[in-house]
């Protein structure tokens, strides 16, 4: 009886996971990267992000959240060949999203989020050539659909960390945020199928620039 009862403990686990939907483990996955500030942690849901976009290589969503999560890792990640590591992964999940569904304003926002993400790693050497890819497809993700808050968001977040020299800081970021904010409550957000990220991190930016 014990030994049932101990199989039983290892098998059912498994069973509920097989039986969850895509949808389902994906949610699961997102939420436990989205919900928590500790990089090991987040360190771990990504990895199950990317466990699940190579066991689901034809879904769109699945690809570009397993692309998000190392973009937005590289951002925590204090050395350089690391961040530069996790967005070559981001990168190669960015090009099955393309392949998937190339004409997405979604697929330009998170190109632009990875474009940004390569900047930082060293700006002084990058800004150009980042810089260029970023507008490049935050201006084909407006030209799909110019209400897409995510695409104001990124913008105010990158013009937040531009120095006051080039046109950047605290004051010229915030129309973008500002936008974004009132963008937000209008996006489609019933589903982890359809990318909804974002208007927690707009919020804290916009606290950063009224402080």
């Amino acid at each position: 009886m014990k030994i049932v009862l101990v199989t039983l403990l290892f098998v059912l686990p498994f069973l509920s996971f097989k039986a969850q939907t895509l949808e389902e483990k994906l949610l699961s996955a997102y939420l436990d990267f989205d919900t928590t500030s500790s990089f090991p942690k987040k360190m771990a849901a990504s990895s199950k992000l990317e466990l699940l976009a190579n066991m689901e290589s034809e879904s769109y969503a699945v690809n570009y959240y397993a692309a998000y999560s190392k973009a937005m890792i590289s951002y925590m990640e204090t050395d350089k060949e690391r961040k530069d590591m996790y967005l070559d992964i981001a990168d190669a999940f960015l090009l099955k999203v393309k392949q998937i569904q190339p004409k997405n304003e979604e697929s330009y926002i998170l190109a632009a989020l990875i474009a940004n993400a390569r900047l930082v790693v060293d700006g002084g050497s990058r800004w150009k050539k980042q810089g260029d890819i970023f507008n490049a497809n935050i201006d084909s993700a407006k030209l799909i659909n110019p209400n897409n808050p995510r695409i104001y968001h990124l913008k105010g977040v990158a013009v937040y960390f531009t120095p006051k020299m080039f046109g950047g800081g605290a004051k010229n970021a915030l129309e973008y945020l500002e936008k974004a904010k009132t963008l937000f409550p209008g996006q489609v957000s019933g589903t982890i199928l359809i990318p909804f990220w974002g208007e927690k991190r707009n919020l804290y930016f916009l606290g950063e620039c009224v402080k």
